[in-house]
């Protein structure tokens, strides 16, 4: 007996449009693809099948920009990256309760890597500065914006987008860290100690940003012995021990 499988009509339309678009890839014209998949995205889907579609799309763009590098080929997949990361929701309802949400940039940010992936490296650090800015609590894409101002020795505006980050991500251990390491390079001991002391307002339970001051100042020496007192104080006072 034939058993027959029953599926809604909105989720074979669904199948048959998105599909329909990864064929046109692999045997269609530029034209045609860029239509089917054009049409597929007007179609309504689950998310995951969006970001697929996407990244479909987008690869397929990309693969187009590799074989025609003009000045139009890379705007339009300039555009189209933007348009992805502008429509494709990244705040999502918190599972069995439709009133809270979360944040969610995981595919945002593997749609970045890829754009990357399709530009010089000399563009990487403006690019990622221009992302962030449109995607502000994107805290992932800030602190791979720092690495990129780090590799490409751009200390004072590393400083700068350090400080930005701070004001927006103030519960990010690695920023701070990145922050305090920056001031130390450029020896600004000043610096270092008042970033310490706001990194500490904001993590006071934070165990090893404790340790690292304390280290700081042995290192500095010059009869440092009340200053490292006070903060052994203060330590144990919000109760956090360094025994270990």
């Amino acid at each position: 007996m034939l058993t027959v499988l029953k599926f809604p009509v909105k989720s074979i339309f669904h199948i048959h449009t998105v599909g329909c678009s990864r064929w046109q890839w692999l045997h269609g014209s530029v034209e045609e693809t860029v239509d089917a998949f054009e049409r597929a995205l007007g179609s309504s889907m689950q998310l995951e099948e969006l970001h697929k579609l996407w990244m479909d799309y987008l690869l397929f763009s990309c693969s187009q920009q590799a074989r025609s590098p003009a000045h139009t080929q890379s705007k339009l997949f300039s555009d189209l990256v933007q348009r992805c990361l502008s429509t494709v929701p990244s705040r999502l309802e918190v599972p069995f309760n439709p009133a809270e949400f979360w944040t969610c940039y995981r595919f945002h940010n593997k749609v970045v890597t890829l754009y990357l992936s399709c530009l010089p490296q000399s563009q990487h650090a403006l690019v990622l500065e221009r992302l962030s800015y449109a995607m502000p609590n994107n805290t992932e894409l800030s602190l791979r914006l720092l690495h990129q101002e780090w590799q490409d020795g751009n200390l004072e505006h590393l400083k700068f987008q350090a400080r930005m980050l701070s004001s927006t991500s103030p519960k990010c251990l690695a920023n701070w860290r990145i922050a305090i390491a920056v001031e130390r390079e450029l020896k600004e001991r000043s610096e270092v100690r008042l970033l310490y002391q706001q990194a500490l307002h904001n993590l006071p339970l934070c165990a090893a940003l404790w340790k690292h001051r304390l280290l700081f100042e042995a290192a500095e020496g010059g009869g440092q012995v009340d200053r490292l007192r006070r903060l052994l104080d203060r330590c144990q006072q919000v109760g956090v021990s360094l025994s270990e």
